[in-house]
């Protein structure tokens, strides 16, 4: 049976899940669910509505503006209860599923440690051929790619176990909390935001989706300031949690052995991410731009385009038609070990890019010793310590790119001191432990 909503009701046997009977209208003010008490005009005390900047409707007209119900904010995650997460998936590419295995790796650790009862999963994308190791105390629910069937497990998960935070990898998924149950108190819950999705949070449901959740969590400060400038009222609940490395990716290089920061490289520029056509603000047409400049000052240097997408060969047109298909080369999708071997054969890495949340590639290059060139118009500053590690460019400017490019490939020396303090402050600043205690602390969960 559906709601009118397009949504599944939740199974006849939840309502028999320990919990549903004390479901009632009496419950709805107990602490952990629901906050304040019920008004004669259907808000809770201290909600109030909420037209978040910059969208919703047409701002000329107030009719048309979407009203939220923002909620106080509520106490810290009581020891020994129940976590859900709530995820897109753990085994897809890219640094969004690395998130996913971070946080619960941590959430699973807090269970071990005792201080969390249990942790579960509903997962959305992930299949059972490539699943996930289920938690050690805890379940794991496969939606399979059913946004409808990701909702309804969601629910009925937490009328079985009533747990006292639900935690969301990004706000799409979050939008199920928006299923119409009649009766139901809105569960608490945090959403981590990367800075992509935002640019559709405003739309309905998703912007309820914002104002309805306890935390929000950002991969950046940019990321933290572009929450806040949609959504004014909510920046109380921002706490920046910038990414960690996957560990996973990690124990992959680890058997090559450290980068050497003192060895020869070939006088090679390494750019990796998705050639998509709807995320071409990447910085790839500004490289491609400039490297006829490049060529003129060191000609053996290369072009290293890692990636794929539907907007690879648009790229590929554009470089021969530049006269470059012979010093730009583009490598498609490599594993982890490949690109690894890349990172440390290149001399450079440089995505000048406007629309980075974080930018977990420039982590991964300093990682691996390689200095990076990134924009002033994202995250970029946040992960490249301008003048120690890498340098900034402004956007959309080839030319000062081609010579910021240019001066780092002609000074070895200025490169090895940059690769050296790079790889010393990946390991420092974007390790997992650290990523786990911000994690921890912007949830308010145990002691760390």
């Amino acid at each position: 049976m559906r709601t009118s909503f397009g949504w599944p009701q939740v199974p006849d046997r939840c309502l028999e899940a320990p919990g549903w009977e004390r479901v009632h209208a009496s419950r709805e003010r107990d602490a952990g669910l629901i906050s304040g008490s019920r008004l004669s005009g259907g808000k809770c005390a201290g909600e109030r509505d909420v037209a978040p900047q910059g969208g919703l409707g047409n701002s000329q007209d107030p009719g048309r503006l979407s009203r939220h119900r923002v909620h106080p904010p509520r106490g810290k995650v009581r020891q020994n209860s129940a976590v859900l997460l709530a995820l897109a998936g753990m085994e897809l590419e890219g640094g969004i599923a690395s998130v996913c295995r971070a946080m619960a790796r941590a959430l699973d650790a807090e269970v071990d440690a005792g201080r969390l009862a249990v942790v579960d999963r509903v997962l959305l994308h992930d299949v059972p051929a490539h699943a996930p190791q289920p938690p050690a105390r805890g379940t794991q629910w496969l939606a399979r790619g059913s946004q409808p069937l990701f909702a309804a497990q969601l629910w009925a998960r937490w009328l079985w176990r009533r747990h006292e935070l639900i935690v969301f990898d990004q706000v799409g998924p979050a939008r199920s909390l928006r299923l119409p149950l009649p009766g139901l108190p809105t569960p608490r819950y945090a959403i981590f935001c990367h800075g992509g999705e935002l640019e559709r949070s405003e739309k309905e449901p998703l912007a309820s989706a914002m104002c309805g959740a306890w935390r929000l969590l950002t991969n950046s400060a940019h990321t933290g300031r572009d929450v806040t400038r949609r959504f004014p009222d909510l920046e109380s609940r921002v706490r920046v949690t910038p990414l960690c490395i996957d560990p996973r990716r990690i124990a992959t290089w680890e058997p090559l052995g450290l980068p050497d920061a003192s060895a020869k490289r070939e006088p090679a520029v390494l750019i990796v991410g998705r050639l998509w056509a709807e995320e071409q603000g990447k910085g790839h047409d500004a490289l491609i731009e400039a490297w006829p400049d490049i060529r003129r000052r060191i000609p053996d240097a290369r072009l290293w385009i890692v990636g794929d997408g539907d907007d690879r060969e648009r790229l590929e047109a554009k470089a021969r038609e530049a006269g470059l298909a012979d010093c730009v080369d583009f490598f498609r999708r490599v594993s982890d070990l490949e690109l690894s071997r890349l990172y440390r054969r290149a001399s450079l890495f440089a995505m000048p890019s406007r629309q980075e949340g974080f930018g977990l590639v420039y982590a991964e290059a300093l990682w691996h010793g390689l200095p990076c060139i990134g924009s002033t118009a994202d995250a970029a500053p946040e992960v490249i310590d301008s003048e120690r590690t890498g340098r900034l460019v402004p956007y959309g400017d080839p030319a000062a790119l081609a010579v910021a490019l240019a001066e780092l490939l002609a000074d070895p020396a200025l490169r090895r001191r940059w690769a050296e303090e790079g790889m010393r402050q990946a390991r420092e600043r974007f390790g997992y432990e650290r990523f786990r205690r911000d994690l921890l602390d912007a949830l308010d969960i145990g002691e760390h």
